[in-house]
């Protein structure tokens, strides 16, 4: 069983492109293969979305809210780059005796022990690592020269063409572990339909599919290797699926001036001011470094431990409201965090009856501002399951809107020029276990259960999603109710990140702004 991830993919891009005879191994795939959209996480980002997929089990359960999460105990945002979590499909699979082949998956690091190869994504800051070790050196031999992130300057004709390359080497890369290990399983990603959507999407709702179109460019590339991996493995069940999607984005909504206004939330008139100057001096210069090529060569020589704790982006949004020392934690009873189409809301307070009370004013004030400003949005009560578990979410259902933190906009509802991550990501099954023809109301969380048991394993009594109705009449699959077990999983083997080290958190926080993550 193969499982290919290509993170951000869409529909909205994939469908038109296809029909239109621009991605032909799309189609073909599309016209082999039973398919349908596949419903994010909340909120829809690359964390939790992809530890969410690994686990089968929801953000609750893994208390993960993004790759920087508030922490209602310690009134702080906590990177979530480096936290194990345990018990993933390939853990399930090593556990009752089978193989896997782990390329390039966020939330694997840190790992543990498996019969198999992981090569992990990489956390932001990180060099290069691999299970077993030497797995490294095969890999940086067979790609001559691997990299684990595209340090070219974003909006760079050098950025498109590293993506291109990256993507190569990706598909090479697995190729040669599922050739050489013969995994029972094998899980790979392709991360640069994302990363190019962040930063060249573009003004059109879908972007044309033209030669110098960089969000085409790279599709029509994964289509080519794509074509290839439908080839090579033509009577092997496959798996290709997405996190989220994507969409452009024209309007993000304030949820923390809708807070404020109801009273809900308090700033200082000033905080931090020293830090505040630093900030926006910081991004300054590493705007200009970043347009002239040069902003890697700086992060090499400028020690981060000079930028530790200095706050980055203009705008007031959560996590430089908390840098700068701006909220008024004594007339403060709620604030918002975003992911992307989400806004969290977290109640500070203990006693549940507060907090409902606190939620229903929060609801009421967020309900009263979306329906003003002709938006459709969903409220979801959350049961806390640690310190980063919201207790109420919104969902923003309205397409091309977004969520924001921001403090300081003038209008509830403002005006962008971007784009991000959309509900609904993509699923299509192909091979020898699967039907053809469509499926609905699938979630990331089924993927794992899903392919478990296409596998013919057990699966762990602690996933939360479903084992979706894909399979062909006759199969085995088909034919077996799901068995379920007690499994968890054990610790870490390998650890170590960024939680706590200072001179770390900057550098990565620094990445997320770029891709839009943090404000």
């Amino acid at each position: 069983m193969i499982v290919l991830g290509l993170d951000g993919a869409t529909f909205s891009l994939i469908e038109p492109w296809a029909e239109s005879g621009r991605l032909p191994n799309f189609q073909r795939l599309l016209d082999e293969s039973v398919h349908g959209d596949l419903e994010s996480t909340v909120p829809e980002i690359t964390v939790p979305a992809w530890p969410a997929f690994a686990t089968g089990r929801d953000p609750t359960e893994l208390d993960m809210y993004g790759f920087t999460h508030f922490n209602r105990d310690t009134l702080e945002n906590d990177l979530s780059h480096d936290e194990f979590v345990p018990g993933k499909l390939w853990d399930v699979v090593d556990d009752q005796g089978g193989s896997s082949v782990v390329f390039n998956i966020p939330g694997s690091y840190p790992w543990q022990a498996i019969d198999g190869t992981i090569i992990a994504a990489a956390p932001e800051y990180k060099d290069e690592y691999a299970h077993p070790p030497e797995r490294w050196d095969d890999l940086d031999d067979l790609v001559d020269g691997y990299k684990l992130r595209n340090d070219e300057p974003p909006g760079s004709r050098a950025y498109v063409d590293l993506s291109l390359e990256l993507a190569d080497k990706r598909f090479d890369a697995f190729e040669h572990f599922i050739a050489e290990d013969d995994p029972d399983l094998a899980v790979g990603l392709i991360r640069a339909t994302d990363r190019v959507a962040h930063h060249y999407w573009g003004e059109q709702s879908v972007p044309p599919a033209t030669t110098d179109n960089p969000v085409f460019e790279v599709y029509e590339r994964v289509d080519e290797r794509l074509g290839e991996l439908l080839d090579a493995h033509e009577d092997e069940d496959l798996v290709v699926m997405s996190d989220h999607g994507f969409e452009k984005v024209r309007q993000q909504f304030a949820a923390n001036v809708v807070l404020e206004r109801a009273g809900l939330v308090s700033l200082t008139d000033s905080g931090d001011a020293t830090k505040a100057a630093l900030g926006s001096a910081r991004d300054l210069a590493s705007d200009v470094l970043g347009r002239a090529g040069l902003l890697t060569l700086a992060r090499k020589v400028i020690p981060e431990s000079a930028l530790t704790d200095i706050p980055t982006g203009d705008s007031l949004g959560l996590d430089n409201a908390l840098s700068t020392g701006r909220i008024d934690w004594s007339e403060t009873r709620a604030l918002a965090d975003v992911g992307q189409k989400t806004t969290m809301v977290y109640a500070l307070a203990d006693d549940p009856d507060v907090v409902d009370r606190i939620c229903d004013d929060a609801e009421s004030a967020l309900r009263d501002a979306t329906e003003r400003e002709g938006l459709d949005a969903r409220f979801v009560r959350l049961d806390r399951g640690g310190p980063h578990t919201p207790d109420l979410c919104m969902v923003i259902e309205t397409p091309e809107v977004h969520a924001s933190s921001r403090f300081d906009a003038d209008d509830v509802l403002f005006d962008v020029g971007t784009s991000g991550h959309a509900r609904e990501g993509i699923f299509l099954a192909r091979g020898p276990s699967f039907r053809d023809g469509s499926t609905e109301g699938a979630t990331l969380t089924d993927v794992a259960p899903t392919v478990l048991h296409a596998l013919g394993y057990r699966l762990p009594a602690s996933m939360t999603g479903d084992v979706l109705d894909v399979f062909a009449e006759g199969s085995d699959p088909a034919e077996c109710t799901p068995d379920r077990y007690d499994f968890i999983g054990a610790d870490a083997v390998t650890e170590g990140g960024v939680t706590g080290d200072d001179e770390k958190e900057d550098e990565v926080k620094d990445r997320l702004r770029e891709l839009g993550y943090l404000e």
